[in-house]
């Protein structure tokens, strides 16, 4: 029973198979492969944030206001890079796919370079717009000129963790995710300790405060970038990465031209989600103190699982590319499945513990009985959430992989930035419901992703896109 249940073999028939199809247990091992270093480097990722928070928290409130004012630009900065890595995750996996070397060394070389000029522009406006910036944002007289030199300090790491997302980007389609899964713990644990050291001032060094925690981003974030550099320049040669002695730097339409189609995509996607974002953190200010805080603390523990989800969507990404390139549309139907089984499984699991012991994870994290309450009970919500968010996070990833993320977009703009508001509203405010109902608009919304990506993937579109 369990073997059937679990077997890959027979979802392709015989009249599609387009070659030899690898045993069940090689296709679960090898996507569980790439999977678990891309899951638990985001979810270390998030531990390290929730750790500088914890620091940061300790300066005193305005210097917390500060990193919390900081925040917005820092993300809407952040979206160029991620975007442009997406579309080179979905690029060079395919080349890598086709055996095109000569192209994929070109799109590393190209994306790189383009990357680094966008960001020497975007950080020299930084610098020269800083303080209006922060005004823009809404910084207080109390606390903007901390804002501002966090700010100035922050551009810098900015510059570096943009690059980091090409080279990111580059590990991830071949599928070496434990290089990315290795530089983050490292140029992390630099960034931790360094917080530590400068923002108390221990073992003879200055405590810089806020200044400090600037400091200690910017040299975390180099670590990461030269030991993602070192390996895309010298440790793929395997997987026929070799940019040092393949490829152009000269910019191409040929070369770049999808790379920008699937990163504009991304782009775009990204901003329906954040406008979708700012309109639910404006509501969810006006449910009051209490609210917000319990709604805080919920997120950083739906984050713990959301970014281990977000690992096997990238993984999926990465087959789906590879495998398509390899014009191998059966294989990819069939990673995608075997990526939707695990994914069933871990969600299964995470929502069975936070269930049971939900409301004890969140009670460590407040004091407070009536946030306790409230946020005990909206945890049985995000148990069931993890379920649908889970299968959507997946075969999102295989649409991105494919060159096939404008739907993304799309439903970004409609599910994400309008009807999600459109029924927090109605069921926090002209129902009654508080913040329960913001969290049922958010299950609504995670589960139509779940469908809408189910229903393209089944139209199989995807299997068609030329990248």
């Amino acid at each position: 029973m369990g073997k059937k249940l679990w077997g890959l073999e027979h979802l392709i028939p015989p009249n599609e198979r387009r070659g030899p199809i690898p045993s069940s247990k090689a296709i679960y091992s090898d996507y569980w492969g790439v999977a678990w270093p891309a899951a638990m480097e985001g979810i270390f990722l998030n531990l390290i944030l929730l750790g500088d928070l914890v620091m940061v928290g300790t300066l005193g409130i305005e210097q917390a206001a500060a990193v919390g004012i900081v925040s917005q630009p820092k993300m809407i900065m952040q979206m160029f890079g991620k975007s442009m890595g997406i579309g080179v995750t979905a690029v060079v996996s395919r080349r890598q796919g086709e055996k095109n070397h000569q192209d994929m060394n070109s799109c590393i070389r190209q994306s790189f370079l383009l990357t680094a000029l966008i960001y020497v522009v975007l950080v020299g406006l930084g610098l020269l717009f800083r303080r209006q910036i922060m005004e823009l944002m809404g910084a207080k007289a109390d606390y903007i000129e901390y804002a501002v030199m966090y700010f100035t300090y922050l551009l810098f790491a900015l510059f570096f963790k943009a690059l980091s997302s090409v080279l990111t980007a580059v590990e991830t389609a071949v599928g070496r995710t434990k290089v990315v899964l290795r530089a983050s713990v490292i140029g992390n644990l630099v960034n931790i300790t360094l917080n530590y050291l400068l923002i108390f001032g221990k073992f003879g060094f200055p405590a810089l405060g806020i200044k400090g925690a600037a400091i200690a981003t910017i040299v975390g974030e180099t670590v990461i970038f030269f030991i993602l550099l070192g390996a895309v320049l010298f440790e793929n040669r395997a997987e026929g990465i070799n940019p040092l002695h393949s490829g152009s730097s000269a910019f191409s339409a040929g070369i770049m031209k999808p790379v920008f189609s699937v990163g504009a995509n991304a782009f775009f996607e990204q901003i329906f989600e954040r406008i979708g974002l700012f309109i639910f953190a404006r509501f969810i200010a006006e449910l009051g103190t209490v609210a917000v805080g319990t709604h805080h603390y919920c997120i950083i523990i739906w984050d713990m699982y959301y970014y281990f989800a977000l690992g096997m969507a990238t993984s999926s990404s990465s087959f789906a590319g590879r495998k398509l390139g390899e014009k191998r549309p059966d294989l990819a139907r069939i990673y995608t499945k075997a990526a939707q089984r695990l994914g069933f499984a871990a969600s299964v699991v995470v929502c069975i513990f936070l269930a049971v012991a939900g409301g004890s994870v969140f009670s460590l994290l407040v004091t407070d009985q009536e946030s306790i309450r409230l946020g005990s009970n909206i945890m049985l919500i995000v148990a069931v959430i993890v379920l649908p968010q889970t299968q959507g996070q997946i075969l999102a990833g295989t649409l991105r992989g494919a060159g096939d993320n404008r739907f993304i977009a799309i439903y970004s703009l409609f599910v994400s930035a309008m009807l999600r508001s459109i029924l927090a509203f109605i069921f926090a405010f002209t129902l009654g419901m508080g913040l329960y109902g913001m969290w049922i608009a958010l299950f609504i919304d995670e589960l139509l992703k779940m469908i809408l990506t189910e229903y393209r993937i089944r139209k199989g579109i995807w299997l068609e896109k030329k990248i």
